[in-house]
């Protein structure tokens, strides 16, 4: 049994958040803070919320690696229903990741094929990756049992309009 938590978090007062999902692969009964940090209950058990963790129950028989994903949902990037091309991307942030593009958004498990990308590409060239569409969506995969931090992607995109 697993559990789906949104969140939304507020990093500046009077600034818009963002939605965050997070899925458990528990039951999660309860929430709760005590100071900085937030504790899970999961019937009989109770976690705490490790920034540092790569797994889940850490040291017990149970113990699971969990990835990270990030997606991005379908960005127009500029007028919407016409086609424009992503030349490519940078990528600032700590630990290996997986990138694929989407790019059909009526059938939204069409993707690229992922392919692995260095933790920090800005101090060299962009990554090309040219890909036409619509509308695209970017999802990242970092895998499990290692950490990893996301700051910033780039994404380079070319307008296929005449003229433009």
């Amino acid at each position: 049994m697993s559990t789906t938590v949104f969140v939304y978090t507020m990093n500046r007062v009077g600034a818009v958040g963002a939605w965050s999902r997070y899925v458990f692969p528990y039951a999660v009964d309860a929430f709760a803070q005590l100071g900085d940090d937030i504790y899970i209950r999961s019937g009989d058990d109770v976690l705490v919320v490790d920034e540092n963790a790569v797994t889940d129950y850490a040291g017990d028989p149970r113990e699971q690696v969990f990835t990270g994903l990030i997606q991005w949902p379908w960005l127009d990037f500029g007028a919407p229903g016409v086609t424009k091309q992503l030349v490519g991307f940078d990528i600032v942030g700590t630990g290996a990741t997986n990138i694929q593009i989407g790019y059909d958004q009526s059938a939204k498990g069409t993707f690229t094929e992922p392919f692995l990308v260095p933790a920090d590409t800005v101090p060299g060239m962009m990554i090309p990756l040219p890909v036409m569409a619509p509308s695209m969506s970017v999802r990242l995969t970092y895998t499990g049992g290692y950490k990893w931090q996301f700051n910033a992607l780039n994404v380079t995109v070319s307008d296929m309009r005449l003229g433009a």
